[in-house]
């Protein structure tokens, strides 16, 4: 609205503008001329950004900084915008003082020379100059004060050096005990009370515990993922605490007795989230005035070590001491099927909320009850199924909207102004999982919700039964032009995906793990798109992944691996997955994989250790091939890095004696086998690839099945070769894989126009 951007925008960059000419009108005073007194300026505007690079980031030494505002439709400026005014006003003071000393210091007459101004200056303080300087004093001691209790007494201030040097330590000390056995989580009860407006929140849970190794453990590991949480008590039957690193949020406990596999032991804990006045940096954005949302981490101790939070750019590791990556294990690694990738367990939950009356509390599980009273709002979660104990907690000011899917409640949360695009929401979530349930088997829940959150991230992300939606990826997105990819029902279908690609079954924590996950749901997702939109308009979606992961290699920073053995590389899992598994559907049939990966998921669901792997995702491929081809294209997909150069050269027409037309396309084609550092190597091409002839380019505008005259499989070896394409109609375009469902290096020379001889 225009008064948001008034208040957001408009007026604070004003002052910030006014402040920023008062620093320049005082250096031209102070300086000789006026193009020392821009040199100066310059050093000063490159000076305000490489000294936070160094450590000197505090907002109360940096003229003119006003900290890191986080706007959001939901939740306004509430995120840093009051320590930013604060600034602004102490800013503002120390302004007021730098143009009374510029006006009384400027140059009068022909006298240039500083010394001779500067003596004069305290005969010029007598008056309302004086009384301004004081004025300014004051208020920027009184605001400096303010704002230094805040950032640095009623909170902890830390540089980025800092809590670099702290992840480092933090590593150093206890990523030694990742493997070490620790007993799981298998049922959870929380009662969490959000107190949105203070930014506060307090937790108090029971975890079940129950040791799932086959070793008896005599000490059990709790840490904290969050810096933002604090114990306020912590019991385990007769365990000790051994150890309790407060800094790195870690603790140790020794048990009187070890806990021998299959026995069961609890942890009842009761923590606080409190964000108390302003941080320099980092402020909250979890929980909010409007949109709280915390997954369990943000909240709840977690049992055991594992690599979250661990430093991941190389050279920073190399700075501490730290090797230069952190690899998954390997394939070949039995002993990280323990594990799963999330590293969390499968459990059963009872989940109680409360929040502030006017907002919604929303928690994993079917609602059982949902009461308001005293100003507050109370609702209680129950699971009727297993999930992982990783899951979110939310809480904003919703309007919703619901739909019924064959028995399942379809509920978007969203903001009240926010409307634009929940029916299309609604329509994919129920499109995904009337294909899903046909497909790969029973949906788990009797509900479905997604629900947004404030757009300081831009991601969406799958919980059992629920699903966080940034509002700046869906909620506020432009739908409206038909011919830009539908990423609202992609995405939406993606994330009902994970339903069952990570909420039914989960790969264990070792190379290829994302396979189990996100390329699957990709895939399910292209299913739908596919399903709604038609095979012949798929190939927008397909050469959106193929650039992205062709634009993606060459970032790499440690090595291209194939698909199988994948260490969460996004443009491996996510783009080249999908391109992947379509065309894997498109040769060994669609029909035929679902059903494989129906039983797929009956064999794991809900299982723990030993999980699966991709390779036994890849086996059941490869039980699906027909003949040797099939059988090298599986492998050329998942075993090995594998690109291709489709080229139409040329086609040409005639028309024939009985009023058909013939086609010649001249076609170039090689395949090549990649190492993880790109250098490409030659190899056979033996394949059979889909060739077309259309009445219109494909993938361009309103094309659509019926600008297709003839679509088939044709045998394409390595080299040139012409292919001969009899049609009806007289095409306007011929093309080697037209619908770009292989890893093209070129996927712009695919069509060619026909032309006569």
């Amino acid at each position: 609205s225009i008064g948001e951007y008034l208040r957001w925008y408009l007026l604070p960059g004003t002052i910030d503008m006014i402040i920023l000419a008062v620093l320049a009108v005082f250096v031209q005073a102070l300086s000789p001329n006026k193009y020392v007194g821009w040199g100066i300026m310059v050093v000063y505007l490159v000076a305000s950004i490489t000294l936070a690079n160094i450590g000197f980031e505090h907002p109360l030494y940096t003229y003119g900084d006003t900290g890191r505002v986080q706007l959001s439709d939901m939740n306004g400026d509430n995120v840093g915008g009051a320590l930013a005014w604060w600034l602004r006003l102490y800013w503002a003071a120390i302004a007021l003082v730098l143009g009374v000393l510029a006006h009384l210091l400027w140059r009068r007459g022909t006298q240039s020379d500083l010394l001779p101004r500067l003596r004069r200056m305290p005969a010029r303080l007598a008056g309302a100059p004086g009384v301004l300087i004081v004025i300014g004093l004051l208020v920027a001691g009184a605001t400096g004060g303010f704002i230094y209790y805040n950032t640095n007494i009623l909170n902890e201030y830390r540089t980025r050096d800092d809590v670099e040097a702290l992840r480092a330590d933090y590593e150093k000390t206890y990523l030694a005990f990742e493997k070490m056995p620790q007993p799981s989580v298998n049922d959870i009860r929380i009662n969490l009370d959000i107190y949105p407006s203070e930014h506060r929140m307090e937790a108090r849970g029971r975890y079940r515990l129950i040791n799932d190794t086959s070793a008896s453990i005599s000490t059990l590991h709790v840490r904290l993922a969050d810096s933002d949480i604090k114990i306020i008590s912590m019991a385990i039957p007769g365990a000790t605490l051994d150890k309790n690193d407060e800094r790195n949020r870690y603790r140790i406990y020794r048990l009187a007795t070890p806990l021998a596999p299959g026995a069961t032991t609890t942890l009842d804990y009761h923590t606080q989230r409190w964000q108390q006045g302003y941080r320099a940096s980092n402020n909250d954005s979890n929980l909010v005035d409007n949109g709280t949302f915390l997954y369990n981490g943000d909240f709840a101790p977690i049992i055991g070590m594992d690599r979250n939070g661990l430093l991941s750019d190389r050279v920073k590791r190399r700075k501490y001491g730290l090797p230069a990556e952190l690899r998954m294990a390997k394939l070949e690694d039995a002993s990280a099927l323990r594990r799963n990738q999330i590293g969390a367990s499968w459990v059963t939950s009872d989940i109680t909320v409360s929040t502030d009356a006017e907002q919604t509390p929303i928690a994993p599980g079917a609602k059982l009850s949902d009461v308001t009273a005293d100003g507050r709002r109370t609702a209680r979660f129950v699971t009727t199924a297993p999930i992982l104990s990783f899951f979110s907690v939310q809480s904003a000011a919703y309007a919703e909207k619901s739909a019924d899917a064959d028995g399942v409640r379809l509920t978007v949360f969203h903001d009240p102004k926010h409307t634009a695009n929940v029916d299309r929401m609604l329509k994919a979530m129920a499109l995904a999982l009337d294909y899903y349930r046909a497909n790969f088997g029973p949906y788990q829940f009797d509900h479905a919700r997604i629900v947004e959150f404030p757009g300081y991230a831009t991601f969406a992300q799958a919980f059992a039964g629920t699903m966080p939606y940034s509002e700046s990826i869906g909620f506020i997105a432009d739908t409206s032009d038909p011919d830009e990819i539908d990423y609202v029902t992609y995405v939406t279908a993606h994330e009902m995906a994970h339903q069952y690609w990570a909420h039914q079954v989960i790969g264990a924590d070792m190379q290829g793990s994302t396979v189990l996950v996100e390329t699957m749901a990709q895939y399910s997702a292209m299913m739908v798109m596919k399903k709604l939109y038609g095979e012949d308009k798929m190939r927008r979606f397909l050469k959106y992944e193929l650039d992205n992961y062709l634009r993606s290699r060459g970032g790499e920073a440690i090595e291209e691996l194939p698909l199988q053995r994948v260490e969460n590389q996004g443009y491996i899992h996510y783009r080249k997955g999908a391109l992947v598994m379509y065309l894997l559907q498109d040769r060994l049939g669609e029909d035929r994989v679902n059903a494989m990966l129906a039983e797929f998921i009956k064999q794991h669901r809900f299982k723990g250790a030993p999980y699966p792997r991709s390779v036994d995702l890849v086996a059941g491929f490869k039980s699906l091939a027909r003949d040797d081809a099939e059988r090298q294209l599986i492998s050329d997909l998942f075993e090995r890095i594998t690109i291709f150069d489709l080229k139409a050269k040329d086609a040409t027409i005639r028309k024939l004696p009985d009023g058909r037309y013939e086609t010649l396309l001249t076609v170039d084609a090689t395949k090549f086998h990649a190492d993880g550092e790109g250098k490409e190597t030659a190899t056979k091409l033996n394949d059979s690839i889909d060739v077309g002839l259309f009445a219109a380019r494909p993938g361009i505008g309103k094309f659509s099945s019926a600008d297709v005259d003839l679509f088939e499989r044709r045998p394409i070896g390595s080299g040139s070769q012409q292919i001969r394409l009899i049609s009806k109609r007289k095409p306007a375009f011929a093309g080697v894989d037209p619908y770009n469902k292989y890893v093209d290096r070129n996927s712009e020379d695919n069509v060619v126009a026909v032309t006569s001889p």
